[in-house]
């Protein structure tokens, strides 16, 4: 056993193979194993959403109850750290992937409220793979890549690292090329009536969830606040089904699938399925970067349709604050594990586009202290300001107030922690839960001074078009039970 404290090495390697020759076939192939997990950049960037990782063979699992604090089992279980560097361009050669849900917060704001907790989905799930299959979507390579992990970290016995790339790699070069890909098709919903889609509250309270965001706003309370709906949608598909369709209309740099255990073994198949284009956190050699969103506009049905919606969110002053104060904050949370003097401002606000819509978007860079890790990170700058407003704790508090469910993974984190401490983390809006037979799919945006509650419900419809589109829906209906909506209201 190693040095308390010490940090260990750890064997790994990596070599190139030949490409898969069906693409759809191999993905299906991870969709269907129980443990795996996709990252994928969906929406190829060459700096932000570059790789593709696939894991399919879990060495352990690490589930965490709602009554667990999640941050300190990390810590116990996760550092020290080991000395591995990967070469090259490889971000990730073996370690945890996994999610992490907002109402994970209360471990680290315990004043902000959480009174809704969801008892039968884990508050956070990280499952631990020595071997993955990984994809440069800008060289259009695919490598095999994977550790030796010291005993203390296997629960299991596990071929040689040799053995096992080899493995990996004849799996990819033997899938099925004749299999066709049917994931344009849309699926079937549930039957109209009680088993339609419903929203947990209607589209008048959320109007006037709005307005009193904006009575605390004139009050001083707080500068925004980050409002979510969620629907439901009775959906019988096996969830990676909805994941394959959700690629296609929605394509984002930091899609995810991810199997989640229930604590209800019989509840059958449950999964994340996530389609987000925010970066929450990128930690790599001590340097951090955090590129929130705030603001947005829905694609236009013609070019010049799409030039004036982009233009007109550059021009926006209101949507240039909302961004600005979640910059200030971003800055101060880093500024709690980052060096003095190295968090910069890189950019105040890109606009970036989606397949359905346009995204201001900023980035923010620092460098961690010496001594501090990708927890210590996690812990200070845990939930995203972008999703919870500012200041943040009061933002918090009343997100509880007015929101009547808990939102689970929907604006925690998704991604990866690597064995050698760094760390891609997506913020997972445009995300969908499947579970017992439905699908949850949570909107929100930023609620600021200069909002109208009109305006904030037609920019929670444009981010959900692509989601909707993904479970065969061209809109959501408003109904819900009347009883719903005076509780809500």
């Amino acid at each position: 056993m190693p040095e308390a404290g010490r940090k260990r090495r750890i064997r790994w390697t990596s070599r190139e193979i030949a490409p898969p020759a069906n693409y759809a076939a191999l993905r299906r192939e991870i969709g269907a194993v129980r443990s795996g997990a996709i990252l994928e950049s969906a929406a190829s960037s060459p700096k932000w959403g570059r790789y593709s990782i696939f894991a399919a063979a879990p060495v352990r699992r690490m589930t965490v109850l709602p009554d667990e604090n999640p941050f300190d089992l990390m810590c116990r279980t996760w550092p020290p750290w080991s000395q591995y560097e990967p070469t090259g361009d490889l971000p990730f050669v073996g370690g945890w992937i996994g999610y992490i849900s907002y109402e994970a917060g209360k471990y680290i704001e315990p004043t902000a409220g959480w009174s809704k907790t969801n008892p039968d989905f884990p508050l956070t799930q990280w499952t631990l793979y020595d071997t993955v299959l990984l994809h440069d979507t800008e060289q259009g390579k695919w490598h095999v890549a994977g550790v030796t992990l010291p005993k203390e970290l296997s629960q299991t016995a596990r071929a040689p690292l040799k053995d096992r790339l080899g493995e990996l790699a004849d799996c990819v070069a033997y899938l099925d090329v004749s299999e066709e890909d049917d994931s344009s098709l849309p699926p079937a919903l549930g039957r109209p009536g009680h088993d339609g889609p419903e929203w947990n509250y209607s589209r008048d309270a959320y109007l006037s969830k709005v307005d009193r965001i904006l009575v605390y706003i004139r009050a001083g309370d707080i500068f925004q606040a980050n409002l979510s709906r969620r629907l439901r949608v009775p959906m019988e598909l096996h969830p990676f089904s909805i994941f394959e369709r959700l690629s296609v209309v929605n394509p984002a740099t930091h899609a995810a699938y991810l199997p989640v255990r229930l604590h209800d073994r019989s509840a059958g198949p449950a999964a994340i399925i996530s389609s987000s284009p925010e970066l929450f956190l990128h930690l790599r050699a001590g340097e951090v970067t955090t590129r929130p969103i705030k603001g947005t506009r829905s694609r236009g049905a013609s070019p010049e349709a799409d030039r004036a919606a982009s233009q007109a969110l550059a021009a926006s002053e209101k949507d240039r604050a909302e961004l600005n104060m979640i910059i200030d904050l971003e800055r101060n949370d880093l500024g709690r594990v980052c060096e003095y003097g190295t968090i910069r401002v890189v950019s105040d606000g890109d606009i970036e586009t989606m397949p359905t819509v346009f995204h201001r978007t900023a980035t923010i860079t620092g460098r961690l202290r010496p001594g501090l890790d990708a927890i210590d990170l996690l812990r200070a700058t845990f939930p995203g300001g972008s999703v919870t407003g500012a200041p943040k704790v009061r933002a918090m508090q009343i997100i509880d107030e007015l929101e009547p469910d808990a939102r689970g993974p929907y604006c925690g984190a998704i991604g990866y922690v690597g064995l050698d401490g760094s760390m891609h983390l997506n913020l997972p809006i445009r995300t969908m839960i499947a579970a017992r037979g439905a699908v949850d799919l949570h909107v929100g945006g930023g609620i600021v001074a200069d909002s109208t509650p009109e305006q904030e419900y037609a920019e929670l419809q444009a981010k959900a078009a692509g989601m909707l589109r993904a479970i065969g829906l061209d809109q959501a209906t408003e109904r819900q039970p009347a009883e719903m909506n005076a509780a809500h209201a």
